[in-house]
């Protein structure tokens, strides 16, 4: 009975191990996911405020040819 008790405790050990490894790997996978995701939101971010900034000088610019045009 006793060996049969010790084979199931090394067992459980040995799998509460695998299972901890697994979930230390499965940690550092999503953390390197979470960091790529954020890497691109912050891409798309500063494509959007590029965008903004490319539309608000281009309105600037047809704001002075209208100017030009309606002085002349």
């Amino acid at each position: 009975m006793e060996t049969l008790l010790a084979e199931l405790k090394k067992q459980l050990l040995d799998q509460r191990t695998e299972l901890g490894t697994q979930i230390k790997n499965s940690e550092d996978a999503l953390i390197r996911t979470k960091e790529g995701f954020l890497k691109v939101e912050g891409a798309l971010e500063l494509i959007n405020i590029i965008e903004t900034k490319i539309e608000e000088q281009q309105k600037q610019a047809d704001e002075v040819v209208e100017e030009v045009i309606g002085s002349s």
